[in-house]
């Protein structure tokens, strides 16, 4: 057998790349679980972030329905009997909040154009709510977390909608294809 100089640094090649090969594997491993452990971080902060958002939503949503109900009742009967009634009646958190929000004129004209300004405002926190439920679906079809507080949230916000009446401006058009790309 024949030992050259060049056959020695061949195998001290050999052994150097498997070498690399291993602790490049190695590395990837730990790459990997803290690319996991980040992104379950990040997920978990978001999660607590739309559980606030939720929450001043639907504290929002409840306040400006009560408003449209108020207004509609006045609109209704409009006999100072009556409208004093339904301002005192109109609380939310102790507040007066009717009596707030309409100030001192309670003329039908002025009534109907605060009733318009409540249904956009009603209708943005409902738009809110659909972006937040489209995230937190998004959130659990990732698959990335399994937590409790997911399936609480998604369950928080879909008892939030079956308690919305849904018509024609709550409906949102989905296209397939975006749907497909955002799960992907």
């Amino acid at each position: 057998m024949k030992i050259t100089a060049d056959g020695i640094l061949g195998s001290a090649q050999k052994i150097n790349n498997k070498r690399q090969t291993e602790e490049g594997s190695k590395g990837a491993k730990k790459d990997i679980k803290t690319d996991s452990l980040t992104l379950g971080k990040a997920i978990n902060s978001r999660i607590e972030t739309l559980e606030k958002e939720i929450k001043d939503i639907q504290t929002s949503l409840t306040k400006n329905q009560i408003i449209r109900e108020g207004i509609d009742d006045i609109l209704k009967n409009d006999t100072p009997e009556n409208l004093n009634l339904t301002m005192e009646a109109s609380k939310f958190e102790g507040r007066r909040i009717l009596k707030d929000y309409l100030g001192n004129d309670t003329a039908p004209a002025a009534l109907q154009m605060k009733k318009k300004e409540i249904e956009t405002l009603i209708n943005s926190d409902i738009n809110s709510l659909t972006k937040v439920q489209v995230e937190v679906d998004n959130i659990v079809a990732s698959n990335l977390t399994g937590s409790k507080k997911v399936e609480s949230l998604m369950s928080n916000v879909n008892d939030i909608f079956k308690n919305i009446p849904s018509n024609l401006d709550t409906i949102s058009n989905l296209d397939a294809d975006k749907v497909m790309k955002l799960v992907r």
